[in-house]
């Protein structure tokens, strides 16, 4: 099994044991689908990287769909509405200190949805390390481009 697949069965069982698979996941806008749908969710996935390392607030609720999202962080889930997300990152959400993405893979799994998987790197502003994130998330088409749907964020046990 290669690693795209371990990711997306890791991503699967952790959706299931956090009762997440309760949730609804938003009826996503039709647009139309990118010539290169692996290309645009590599692109996007640049920006929005760049976006969370400069802590750009206003930048980081663009990414998700204009549906809103569902979120599991660490096994606990919730559905939250584009404006609850923008909400969240002007207000709540702390910038890290330094993030990168670590090993991102891009698979369409229609002519409309990219599922990413791989992990990221996050240290706190107060934080002594960095710390690792597996990451999983759904990509789907709206009338301009890709947006999040769905986003799986776990601390990784150490090594």
């Amino acid at each position: 099994m290669n690693r795209s697949k371990s990711l997306l069965a890791l991503m699967l069982a952790l959706l299931v044991a956090s009762g997440c698979a309760q949730e609804s996941v938003p009826t996503p806008t039709r647009g139309t689908a990118p010539a290169d749908l692996k290309g645009e969710a590599s692109a996007l996935y640049e920006r929005y990287g760049s976006a969370l390392a400069k802590g750009d607030r206003e930048a980081i609720p663009g990414f998700y769909h204009p549906d809103g999202a569902l979120v599991v962080f660490n096994g606990e889930s919730w559905r939250s509405s584009h404006a609850e997300l923008r909400q969240r990152y002007l207000t709540q959400w702390s910038p890290p200190h330094y993030f990168a993405w670590d090993s991102l893979a891009f698979d369409p799994i229609s002519d409309t949805q990219v599922v990413v998987t791989g992990g990221f790197r996050w240290q706190a502003s107060a934080g002594a390390d960095t710390e690792r994130y597996i990451y999983a998330a759904v990509l789907s088409t709206t009338d301009s481009s890709l947006a999040i749907v769905f986003e799986h964020e776990t601390n990784r046990p150490p090594r």
